[in-house]
C-alpha cells in the first residue's frame, strides 16, 4: 500500500510541475503512460477493488487538468486516459481477484482432500481393528450368557451378570454400526412392499417400546409397492424409530406415516420428546454424535447414508410444541403403487 501511495504521490507531482518545464509535451506523454503503474500495481496487489481505488484517485488528481483546458470533454485526451485508467484498473483487478479466489478454492480442495485421505486411512484402520474385536467379543458374550444361567434371578450376584450382557449387546452393536458405515453399501433393489417394511419395523421395535410404556403407531396406504433394498431400508427406519422411542417420554408417542408425495416417497417419523437443540440439526447426522450417556451415534449417520444411496434424503426438524421429526425420502421414480390402508402396534 505505501509503495502504490508512493508512485501515486510521484506520478501526480510529476504532472504539476511538466507546466513549469521547457519540454512540456513530450513529457506530458510519457507522463500519461506512467500513470498507468499505480493503477496497475494497485490492482495486482489488492485485486479488483485496488485497480478501481487507484484509478479513482489519479483521475480525482488531474481533473484540474481536465476542465482546465480549453476544449470540449469529449475532444480532451485526459478525460480519454480516465476512462483507461478505470479500464485497465478494473480488468487487471478482476483477473487478479479470480486468480486468487480460484487459488484460495484449490488450497481449500487440497486441505479438504488430504483431511479426506486421513480419515480414510484412519477408517479403514478403526473398522480393521472392530473386525478383529468383533470375533473375541461373541466368544464372551457366549460365555458370560452360559454363566448366568448358573445363577437364578434372586442371586445378589446375577445382577453383575445382567450388566455384563447388557454391555457386551451395547459393545457389539457399536462394532457392527461401525463396521457398516466403513462398508460400502452395494443395494440389492427388488420391488417390494413398503408398507409391510413399516409393520416389520414397528413389530421388531415394539417389545422395546412397551418397556419404555411407548406407543407405536403408523399410518400407511394398504400397499406401497417400489423397488430398493428391502433389509437397508428396514435398517434405517428401525433405527430412527428406536431414535425416536428412546426419546420419547414416559405414556409418549411415536408415529410413522408413509405417503405418496409428487417428488416421491415420504416417510415421517414422529416422536413427542424435548427435540433437538437448532444448532444440533445437522450435527445428529454426524459419526459418533449422541445426546445419551448410552448412544453410539452412529444410527442416524447409517440411516441418512442409507436413505442416499437409494437416491434419496434424510432431514430433521422439531415439531411445533414438542418434540422431532426426522423425514426420508425416497425419488419417484423408486415408487411403484400403493393402495389405501393404516395401522397402528
Amino acid at each position: 500500500m505505501i509503495i502504490v501511495l508512493g508512485v501515486l504521490a510521484t506520478t501526480v507531482s510529476i504532472h504539476y510541475l511538466l507546466p513549469h518545464a521547457g519540454f512540456f509535451h513530450a513529457m506530458h506523454l510519457i507522463h500519461r503512460r506512467l500513470c498507468y503503474i499505480p493503477v496497475i500495481l494497485g490492482a495486482l496487489w489488492f485485486g479488483l477493488w485496488g485497480g478501481v481505488l487507484t484509478a479513482a484517485a489519479i483521475s480525482l488528481a488531474v481533473l484540474p487538468l481536465v476542465f482546465g483546458m480549453q476544449c470540449s470533454l469529449w475532444e480532451n485526451p485526459e478525460v480519454v486516459e480516465i476512462v483507461f485508467y478505470f479500464g485497465i484498473g478494473t480488468l487487471m483487478g478482476f483477473i487478479v481477484s479470480q486468480g486468487e479466489r480460484q487459488r484460495r478454492h484449490k488450497e481449500a480442495l487440497e486441505k479438504e482432500l488430504v483431511t479426506a485421505e486421513r480419515l480414510a486411512t484412519a477408517g479403514r484402520t478403526a473398522a480393521g481393528i472392530a473386525h478383529e474385536v468383533r470375533t473375541p467379543l461373541g466368544s464372551i458374550q457366549g460365555a458370560a450368557e452360559i454363566l448366568a444361567e448358573d445363577y437364578p434371578d434372586d442371586h445378589p450376584r446375577r445382577p453383575f451378570f445382567d450388566i455384563l450382557n447388557r454391555e457386551i449387546r451395547r459393545l457389539a452393536r457399536v462394532m457392527e454400526d461401525f463396521l457398516d458405515l466403513h462398508r460400502p453399501l452395494n443395494l440389492a433393489p427388488l420391488s417390494s412392499d413398503l408398507t409391510e417394511v413399516v409393520r416389520e419395523t414397528i413389530g421388531v421395535l415394539a417389545a422395546q417400546a412397551n418397556e419404555r410404556n411407548v406407543r407405536l403407531e403408523y399410518k400407511a396406504p394398504e400397499q406401497l409397492k417400489a423397488r430398493f433394498d428391502p433389509d437397508r431400508l428396514r435398517q434405517a427406519l428401525v433405527n430412527l424409530v428406536q431414535n425416536a422411542v428412546q426419546t420419547s417420554p414416559a405414556n409418549g408417542r411415536v408415529c410413522v406415516e408413509v405417503s405418496q408425495q409428487t417428488d416421491g416417497i415420504r416417510f415421517v417419523i414422529e416422536d413427542e420428546g424435548a427435540g433437538i437443540p437448532p444448532e444440533n440439526l445437522e450435527r445428529i447426522f454426524e459419526p459418533f454424535f449422541s445426546r445419551r450417556p448410552d448412544g453410539t451415534g452412529l444410527g442416524l449417520t447409517l440411516a441418512r447414508q442409507i436413505a442416499e444411496s437409494h437416491g434419496g434424503s434424510l432431514t430433521a426438524e422439531n415439531r411445533p410444541g414438542q418434540g422431532a421429526r426426522f423425514i426420508l425420502m425416497l425419488p419417484a421414480e423408486r415408487q411403484l403403487s400403493e393402495q389405501p390402508g393404516g395401522g397402528s402396534a
